[in-house]
């Protein structure tokens, strides 16, 4: 059996959308039966419920087999309602328990009960293979190690054919730490199958997780010696050696398989690596060139090989110039390829220039023109150059072919009404959004959680949350102020730990002059957690306190604000315009002066600042 059988978990989970075993059976076989025993009369109490229970579960497996999740999990219900001990229904509806995507479903307490479902099933059908992997399959996914281990093991001694058993039992011992029980397990596995590179990069993991390097050097060695004209075995064995740090039988290794064969894509590439990890910019940028040139890599593989090396030049600050010679590589033997002229946009955009970047993702949608993912690069672009009204008539173009747009182009088109201050539309894209999620949920009136449909998610809810929040921007910025406040209160109800609304909403209430009180709260609840040096919402907080007269806390803000963002490069005007006001309350004209003229350094058109300083230095005189 090759490792390519051996089922991934995927494989159990599309078992959940398919009928089961029984689902062989004669339907009509089964209800004439039924039907003849209620009939007859025959039978006890017991066994009328069982056919009854029997009749709902199979409509339930027709369900499956049609496509009808929903239907069938409401006749498995019935049917264990029916007759509690029908261990086939208790099975379905454990398992489409643990498939569904819902988060109700997904809590410990609740996984623990539907594999308590599927249990009796299993142990009293311990020769149904499927059904028993299944359900060791979710035991080990949802971390209880000992239940998969035994039924795993069960399975294997009951079917020893089936070697797929023993990589999953490998798997469930070393969740449960038991490295020696994986290790051996693998081997076993091995012993019948023969070996397989990725058995072996699995073992030497579990080895390394022992700290037993001799052990994973050995098990490579093995491999190398099974198949000595392979290059991609020198490789591995070669990796093993990166991986523990000795960097010169590294790259022996991969020496050795280049020599082997001059034009494995491979052994160019883990040379490639070496050499950048050992400083050598010259060899690394030679070793990358044969490798996209090499026949060994499709273009995809190509495209991920040089987007990876280009993403390490941005990373490194280095020379981009190197990445430019590369690509033309690439655009050589794929002049007009989309992927690449997509590949080469992002590296456009990437070194900052985005007109570049706008034309070439350009010819991309003109082969593809309903290509909605290169439209919202289209789109992404265009915002960071400042071209939001191209952007918008961008996403009006997309609606053309498409009623229902990508909501993350909504989004963009959304984004740019807003940069553009068309604040109307951008209020119309989000709560595009918010009806697709949530239909006929109301945006500028407050509701509760009660109004919002049972089928949104945890992960909607915060989705929501900041889409209030956007929306509660723009009718902020569009004076709308009520329909403003009323939005950032579905986005606490929504997530009333949503920092974003928790700053916005006291920082809007103190420019309003509303409930000082109530912003100060808020403001002090953002800054909670991973926010605290957060220089935005440490500002706010300070002109809270300066507004509300308390000016030496105000002040210590202030400046932790001021210090956070020069650490991060993040500075901006209204942090030194604040401070200024701040310390002029104080009555420290001097340094109120020093803070106004570094707001005018990072915002020279600023006409506030320019007369605060105007009236400023007339005061000193």
């Amino acid at each position: 059996m090759a490792h390519s059988d051996i089922p991934e978990q995927h494989k159990y989970y599309n078992r959940l959308n398919i009928s089961r075993k029984y689902a062989v059976l004669l339907l009509t076989g089964i209800l004439f039966v039924t039907l003849c025993a209620w009939a007859s009369g025959k039978g006890d109490l017991r066994d009328a419920a069982r056919q009854k229970a029997r009749y709902y579960y199979m409509e339930g497996v027709r369900c499956q087999m049609e496509g009808d999740p929903s239907g069938a999990y409401t006749y498995f219900k019935h049917s264990l309602g029916i007759d509690p001990e029908y261990v086939e229904a208790a099975s379905a509806i454990g398992g489409m328990r643990l498939g569904a995507s819902l988060d109700t479903l997904q809590t410990p307490a609740e996984q623990v009960k539907s594999l308590a479902l599927m249990r009796p099933f299993v142990d009293k059908y311990p020769e149904d293979y499927d059904e028993s992997m299944l359900y060791a399959y979710f035991a080990y996914a949802t971390g209880n190690q000992n239940e998969a281990i035994r039924v795993f093991s069960r399975t294997d001694s009951l079917c020893p054919n089936r070697t797929s058993t023993l990589v999953n039992l490998a798997k469930a011992y070393m969740a449960d730490g038991q490295i020696d029980s994986a290790i051996n397990t693998l081997s076993r596995y091995e012993s019948i199958e023969g070996r397989d590179p990725n058995l072996t990069i699995q073992k030497v993991s579990y080895q390394f997780a022992k700290h037993d390097t001799i052990a994973a050097i050995h098990e490579a060695t093995d491999l190398v010696n099974s198949r000595p004209g392979d290059p991609y075995y020198l490789i591995l064995k070669g990796n093993i050696f990166d991986m523990i740090n000795q960097k010169d039988s590294a790259f022996r290794y991969y020496s050795l398989a280049e020599k082997l064969n001059p034009d494995n894509g491979g052994a160019k590439l883990a040379l490639a690596d070496y050499y950048r990890n050992m400083g050598d910019t010259a060899l690394y940028d030679e070793k990358t060139y044969q490798a996209l040139m090499s026949e060994d890599f499709n273009l995809d593989q190509k495209v991920g090989l040089l987007g990876e090396y280009l993403q390490k030049l941005l990373n490194d600050s280095s020379d981009t110039a190197r990445g430019d010679l590369l690509f033309e590589t690439l655009r050589t033997q794929y002049p007009h390829d989309a992927q690449v002229l997509d590949l080469s946009a992002r590296y456009s955009a990437a070194k900052g220039k985005f007109d570049e970047a706008i034309d070439e993702i350009g010819y991309a949608i003109s082969q593809s023109p309903s290509d909605e993912k290169f439209r919202g690069q289209l789109m992404s672009y265009m915002i960071a150059d400042g071209r939001y009204q191209d952007a918008m008539a961008e996403y009006k173009d997309v609606k053309k072919f498409s009623k229902t747009p990508m909501r993350s182009l909504t989004l963009l088109y959304a984004n740019a009404a807003q940069l553009a201050k068309d604040y109307d539309e951008a209020i119309s894209g989000y709560t595009d959004i918010v009806h697709e999620i949530a239909p006929g949920l109301p945006i500028d009136t407050t509701f509760s959680l009660k109004r919002l449909p049972a089928s949104v998610s945890y992960d909607d809810m915060l989705r929501l949350s900041q889409l209030y929040t956007n929306i509660g921007d723009n009718y902020y910025f569009s004076e709308n102020y009520d329909k403003a406040f009323s939005a950032y209160d579905n986005a606490l109800v929504l997530d009333p730990t949503n920092a974003m609304a928790l700053n916005n909403y006291a920082y809007f209430l103190t420019l309003y002059g509303k409930d000082l009180e109530r912003a100060r709260e808020m403001s002090a609840k953002s800054l909670e957690g991973e926010n605290a040096e957060n220089p935005t919402f440490l500002d706010t907080y300070a002109w809270i306190l300066y507004k509300s007269g308390d000016y030496e806390d105000a002040r210590k803000y202030q400046e932790a604000a001021i210090n956070f963002s020069e650490k991060n490069s993040s500075g901006n005007e209204d942090l030194y315009l604040h401070y200024g006001d701040i310390l002029l309350a104080l009555g420290d004209k001097g340094k109120a002066l020093d803070a106004f003229e570094e707001g005018l350094r990072l915002s020279p058109d600023n006409k506030e600042i320019k007369e605060k300083i105007r009236k400023l230095k007339h005061d000193i005189k």
